[in-house]
Order: structure tokens, then C-alpha cells, then sequence
């Protein structure tokens, strides 16, 4: 044993850099997240070993890579947070860029929108300092490719989203190097063809995912391989082209799955369940629903202790901030005097808004109270029993609703008589003026699937964006 761990030893120390880097080109092809961080942290500890800087910057940017699409965003925040300081140290914008460009998707995909938007402008700046060209435009079009996706997590314009988009692409288009050309050509078609989907536009869907797919297919690189069947599957999915779909899909999902991506998973297994579901298969129906099901679950509680973990630490970095602008403060005040009179008149104009607030406050609880109390003299008793049955998630909700409302039951199914039961449980939700997380609690699925249901509904029926889905049920 000691003379395996001797040669190993021995064979570690005759790594050169350019060994290192083509272990971290490696790691971007590789399928499975996990095997992918084993190499890129090996690599690291090489560099480290040798105080080669590239390969330490370039291991860590692998390591983000990874945690990212394990959905790890705790872990990718911290990486992201140590390559921006040891890229500081050495003046390199370029992976002070990219660091920063990691942190932005981080915070956005827990919900930190405001952040993410912050950070992202940051990284943009930075890349105005970059000399290198290929080194410029590919994060010129990471840069607006984040933006891109901020701005999809968001659920805004779909418009928005596609001119960022494309801005991306044309970015990409100008580096030299074909094959980093490639790799980020493959990402950012995918991208472009989701966002079509998204504005009910199947052609250029199907265009950009194939095209995806078919530079993935070149390059060896299996996940963008997967990027792009899986923008197949969906667009065929929203055309009705079930056949196509479920093909597309199922080549997808075992890259997925290899990889760990639970998200991409589950919206697969969704859909996969939508599509036999309509077919009349109840058995496979059954299988992918459970298996969405599942997943949904763990990632759900995955989220909660992400987003509770990162809550903490941005609460804890913004509350040292806030004690080292205090300080500044006070060193200020202590030389300038004439602040004090001003930080007074400040703090009494500040007291005094509080204080109005606070009474407003008070006086819009004691309105919400009385309508509330006046509401609730108006629920009889059949109400009860059906908010009661979707809360439990009863079988039998379904039928009770029709029995109470039978005129929006009656109309909703003669309008549109190709929507499934599962379609109409959810509008009956709606109906009853469910919010999305409430309805993900009791449907045992996550904010964003329910999210997912949303925007699929509002193109069947022709909804537009800026109508509130449960206003618009509830007065149907």
C-alpha cells in the first residue's frame, strides 16, 4: 500500500499544466456531475501544488459548472465567492467575470432576483477590462445569456428573453476558437429554441433545439446533446406531436438522469405523464406521474434548505456591510460635524414616515380584519366542505366541485372538451383563488411545476399574460 500511494505520488508530481488544463477541458464533456467534480478538484489540488494559477482558476470555474447543474447553489456560491478572490488577487478580469456571472445565475435560480440583476451588471462591467477577444465575447454572451434567464426565472416578457438571447448568440459567433465557439453555440441555441416555445413560435424551436443538438452531437458533448432533445420533446410536446415528443424525451432523459439534473428530470417525467395520459396509457401515466411525483418532493425540500442556508449567509454578509458603513460613518461625522445636524434631521424625517406607516398600517389590518370577518359570514357550509376536500387532496373534490359549481364545470368542459381531468382539478383550484404555493402544497409538486401548469394553461386558452389567471377563473 505504501508503495502504490509512493507511485502515485510520483505520477501526480510529473502532471505538467497542460495536463491539468485537459483534465478540466474534460470535466465540461462528461455526463456525470459527480465524476466531473472529482477531476476538476483533483486538478485544483494539482495547480495548487504547483502554484499554477490557470489551472486553479479554471478547476474552480469547472467545480461552479458542476454544482450548477446539480442544482447546488449553496456549493456554487461558495466556489464562485473563491474564484473572485484569488482572480482579484492576480488583476484577471476575465475570471472575476466569470465568477461573478456564476453568482448571478446562483441567486437568481433561489429567487434572489434583485441580486442576481446586481451581480450580473457587475460581471458586465468587468468584461470591459478584458484584453483577450475569445476571452471578451464569450463572456460578453454569458453575460446577457444570465440576463436572458433572470429574466425567464422571473416569468417577464418572453420578447425580452429572446433579444437576450440572440444578443448572446451573436457574441458567441465572433470567437475564433471553433471548438469554445462550439460548446457555447450548443448551450445558447438550446436556450433560444426553449424561448420560442415559450412565445408559441414551434418553427425556430424546433430549428435552434435541432441545431443544438446536431454542434453538441460534433463537439462529443453528451449534456448539451440533452439540452437539445429535450427542447425537441417540448416543442413537438406543445405541435401535439405526442409520438415525437415521448422519442425525443426518452433519449434525453437517461443523459439527464447520469447527470444528476433532477430539474430537467422532473419536467421531463411531467410531460412524459401529460402525454400517456392523453393517449389513454394508465399504466405508464401512473409510472412517470409517481416518478414527477417523487422528485418533485425532493427537490422541494432541497430548495427549502438551500434558499434557508443562502438566506442566512446574504443576511449575514449585507449586516457586516452595514457595520462597516456605519463605522465610515462615524469617522465622517467625527471630522465633519455639519453631518450630524444632517444624520438628525434624517433620522427624524425617517421616524416620522415609520411612524405614519406603522398607523397606516394598523388602520389597512383593521380594514383586511373587518372584510375578512365580513367575508367569512358569507361561506355556507357546502364551501367549507369543498375548500376542506382540496386541502386534504380528497379523490372526490373533483366531483364535489362540479355539484357546487355546476355552471362553470358545465361551461369549461363544453369550451374546451380536450382538457384532461388533471387540467380541470387544476382550474377548479384556480377557481378558488388557490395561490401557486398553496396549490404545490397540496398537490405534492413544486412552486415552479406549478408554475410550469400555469403558463400551459394560459396558451390553451388563449389567456394573456398580464391577466391574473384566478381573477380570470374565478369571473368565467
Amino acid at each position: 500500500m505504501l508503495l502504490f500511494l509512493l507511485f502515485a505520488e510520483v505520477g501526480a508530481q510529473k502532471k505538467t499544466t497542460q495536463d491539468i488544463d485537459a483534465m478540466i477541458s474534460r470535466t465540461f464533456r462528461i455526463a456525470d456531475r459527480n465524476q466531473a467534480l472529482a477531476i476538476s478538484n483533483e486538478a485544483y489540488r494539482l495547480s495548487e501544488d504547483m502554484d499554477y494559477y490557470p489551472g486553479m482558476a479554471k478547476a474552480l470555474k469547472a467545480d461552479i459548472n458542476s454544482y450548477l447543474g446539480l442544482g447546488e447553489q449553496e456549493k456554487a456560491l461558495i466556489s464562485s465567492e473563491k474564484l473572485y478572490k484569488i482572480a482579484k488577487k492576480h488583476d484577471d478580469d476575465y475570471h472575476c467575470a466569470q465568477a461573478l456571472i456564476a453568482k448571478s445565475l446562483a441567486c437568481a435560480y433561489i429567487g434572489f432576483f434583485d441580486k442576481a440583476l446586481k451581480t450580473i451588471d457587475e460581471a458586465e462591467e468587468y468584461c470591459k477590462d478584458i484584453k483577450d477577444n475569445d476571452d471578451l465575447y464569450s463572456s460578453l454572451g454569458q453575460v446577457y445569456a444570465a440576463k436572458g434567464e433572470i429574466n425567464n426565472l422571473k416569468y417577464e416578457s418572453p420578447q425580452i428573453t429572446l433579444k437576450y438571447d440572440l444578443a448572446s448568440v451573436e457574441y458567441y459567433k465572433k470567437i475564433k476558437d471553433a471548438k469554445k465557439r462550439n460548446g457555447w453555440l450548443a448551450i445558447q441555441y438550446s436556450s433560444v429554441g426553449y424561448t420560442y416555445i415559450d412565445l408559441d413560435d414551434y418553427a425556430p424551436a424546433v430549428y435552434y433545439s435541432r441545431k443544438s443538438y446536431d454542434i453538441a452531437r460534433q463537439e462529443k458533448d453528451s449534456i448539451n446533446q440533452a439540452f437539445g432533445l429535450y427542447g425537441l420533446g417540448s416543442a413537438y410536446m406543445e405541435m401535439n406531436q405526442s409520438d415525437s415528443s415521448i422519442y425525443y424525451y426518452k433519449q434525453a432523459l437517461p443523459i439527464f438522469e447520469k447527470s444528476q439534473d433532477i430539474y430537467r428530470q422532473q419536467y421531463i417525467y411531467e410531460d412524459l405523464s401529460t402525454l400517456y395520459e392523453k393517449l389513454g396509457d394508465d399504466r405508464v401515466y401512473a409510472y412517470y406521474s409517481k416518478k414527477a411525483r417523487e422528485l418533485s418532493e425532493e427537490i422541494r425540500k432541497k430548495e427549502k434548505i438551500e434558499t434557508d442556508k443562502i438566506s442566512k449567509n446574504i443576511l449575514e454578509q449585507e449586516k457586516n456591510q452595514w457595520y462597516d458603513n456605519f463605522f465610515a460613518l462615524i469617522c465622517c461625522i467625527v471630522v465633519l460635524v455639519v453631518l450630524t445636524i444632517f444624520m438628525a434631521a434624517n433620522y427624524f424625517k425617517r421616524y416620522r414616515t415609520e411612524k405614519m406607516q406603522k398607523e397606516q398600517t394598523e388602520f389597512d389590518l383593521i380594514e383586511k380584519e373587518s372584510e375578512l370577518n365580513h367575508l367569512e359570514s358569507k361561506v355556507n357550509d357546502a364551501f367549507a366542505e369543498l375548500m376542506e376536500l382540496a386541502n386534504s387532496n380528497d379523490s372526490s373534490f373533483l366531483s364535489r366541485f362540479t355539484d357546487v359549481y355546476p355552471a362553470f364545470y358545465n361551461r369549461l368542459i363544453e369550451e374546451y372538451p380536450t382538457m384532461t381531468a388533471g387540467q380541470q382539478k387544476f382550474c377548479a383550484l384556480l377557481k378558488l383563488n388557490f395561490s401557486t404555493k398553496e396549490i404545490a402544497h397540496i398537490s405534492h409538486i413544486s412552486v415552479r411545476s406549478v408554475e410550469m401548469k400555469k403558463n400551459r394553461l394560459r396558451k390553451q386558452l388563449s389567456i394573456p399574460s398580464d391577466v391574473d389567471l384566478n381573477q380570470w377563473m374565478m369571473s368565467f
